[in-house]
């Protein structure tokens, strides 16, 4: 028959169209999985001596060749031949498996001894399909066979490879064809917009910059006619104007700063320091004042930087007793200025 499935049950022992065998029963599985040895098992390990492991088991005994499941149940002990004196070889561990006599086998594929050794080619026909699980190079005089004599190749798809799935080799290129088709519908498409966009684009362009030239020749007429007669004198003024509007600016920004940062009450202290006399301080829109009772020399200090940076120091004689002093804020480009405004707050906080 040209179509077949698999399985029917059979009418009676006569129906010859449902009765299967072996072959059968391996196809089933031809479509889904690629041969090879499963992920971890069938591993060669060293034995001692001249004598390597196959491992084996339900855990790690599996492969799959040519549609047949094998399984190596116990671990497995294979002994190589003993090795020349002066040259090396390189044998090989096979997985067998044999159409003809129609079982597997693992056994050791022996190399030939060489100066430059290779290992040996491997067999894969209708009837024999090999697989190698391992190469070992057999040193000259080796008496063991160690774990870094041997190569593990079953992860080579080119010698054995893991069972994977057949979808992972799905022919895309129906699905290929027509998304090619789509998406040159869909490219012509959008060139078209693309096309209709750019002439918007550089309509709109030429429009704002047809009005961003009018207004440039107008602002330009309007300058000549500003800057008409004393030119330096005109451009000196506006110089100024642009001066006082940047400092004013810098000024109130630089007062906001100080202003928000004043978080507490601000302790203004005058001590003599000869007589050791302390008195509070007032603060005035001019500088922090003082009523001078005694002679002598004084400091005046705050707790707060951007009232007073560092200390005041003067000196009272007997002619000024009974004045008052007054010590100016912090002393540098405005900043005398910028004390007094804080001064000012704080006396208008105070009395809240």
């Amino acid at each position: 028959m040209a179509v077949r499935g698999f399985f029917y049950n059979a009418t009676d022992l006569n129906d010859k169209e449902h009765m299967y065998n072996g072959q059968d029963m391996n196809e089933g599985k031809a479509p889904f999985y690629k041969e090879g040895v499963a992920y971890g098992h069938l591993q060669v390990t060293a034995a001692g001596g001249m004598e390597v492991t196959v491992d084996g088991g339900t855990r790690t005994g599996y492969a799959y060749i040519n549609l047949h499941t094998i399984h190596n149940t116990a671990p497995l002990n294979l002994t190589l031949s003993q090795a020349s004196g002066t040259l090396p070889r390189i044998d090989r561990i096979v997985l067998r498996n044999d159409e003809t006599e129609r079982k597997p086998s693992i056994y050791v594929l022996e190399g030939a001894f060489s100066s430059n050794p290779q290992a040996p080619e491997l067999v894969n026909n209708d009837v024999i399909q090999e697989k190698s699980l391992a190469r070992i190079y057999v040193p000259a005089g080796a008496v063991e066979i160690t774990q870094a004599d041997i190569t593990d190749e079953r992860a080579d798809e080119t010698v054995c490879g893991f069972i994977g799935s057949q979808f992972e080799e799905l022919d895309f290129s129906q699905w290929n064809a027509q998304f090619s088709k789509w998406f040159s519908e869909e490219k012509k498409a959008m060139e078209k917009d693309h096309e209709a966009f750019v002439k918007e684009y550089e309509n709109l362009t030429r429009s704002f910059m047809d009005e961003q030239a009018a207004e440039w020749n107008k602002w330009f007429e309007d300058k000549k006619t500003e800057l008409a007669g004393d030119v330096a004198g005109k451009l000196q003024l506006q110089i100024d104007d642009l001066r006082a509007k940047v400092h004013n600016m810098a000024y109130k920004v630089y007062m906001e700063y100080l202003l928000e940062n004043i978080t507490a009450p601000v302790t203004v202290t005058l001590t003599n320091t000869t007589t050791g006399t302390v008195q509070t301080a007032d603060i005035s829109a001019t500088g922090i004042g003082f009523y001078i009772t005694e002679a002598g020399d004084y400091t005046v200090e705050t707790n707060l930087e951007s009232v007073m940076a560092i200390p005041k120091k003067f000196t009272a004689d007997n002619t000024d007793l009974m004045h008052t002093m007054t010590v100016a804020l912090r002393e540098s480009t405005n900043m005398a200025y910028i004390g007094n405004y804080i001064g000012t707050y704080l006396l208008k906080e105070s009395e809240v």
